[in-house]
């Protein structure tokens, strides 16, 4: 009785493993430029910060990632400090696993569950608004490195 868990996972990590080889894919000059209205690092910063809030266990607090420098996650100022690549990729480590742990011996029944941090919403309202909101900018990163002709990160299956 979990085929559409079984179904949806696999979906759901496709989607953060094209986010995280987009931290690599980035050449270094581009990681720090502003492209449509955002430094490249903050729209994968901004991805991951979503998916680590809606993805925590129930009575975890948030604690903001990389506080207490200025890096401002939800896209709402330019950061006044900065996040390396080797940085993003330690985190996105982390939250792997927190993805992994949220998926962690789940039925489908669990999926009508009301979410752990917003109630209103279904555990299944979480896991499809994170695929849709991390592809979201896997494709604004791809089409800044298509312009600035570098490789995008390739559409895995």
């Amino acid at each position: 009785m979990n085929d559409i868990v079984q179904r949806l996972k696999p979906h759901f990590f496709l989607s953060f493993d094209m986010l995280e080889t987009m931290i690599d894919a980035c050449p270094d000059r581009l990681w720090n430029q502003k492209h449509g209205g955002f430094l490249f690092w903050q729209q994968v910063l901004h991805a991951f910060h979503g998916n680590q809030y809606w993805t925590r266990p129930l009575g975890k607090e948030f604690i903001e990632p990389f506080a207490p420098r200025l890096v401002y996650p939800e896209l709402d100022h330019d950061p006044v400090d900065r996040v390396s690549q080797g940085e993003m990729r330690a985190w996105a480590a982390q939250i792997r696993e927190q993805n992994q742990a949220f998926f962690a011996d789940k039925t489908d029944a669990w999926l009508t569950e009301a979410s752990a941090v917003q109630p209103s919403l279904t555990n299944l309202d979480v896991v499809v608004m994170q695929i849709r909101h991390l592809q979201y900018h896997v494709g604004h990163c791809n089409a800044i490195l298509r312009e600035n002709r570098v490789q995008a990160v390739e559409w895995i299956e």
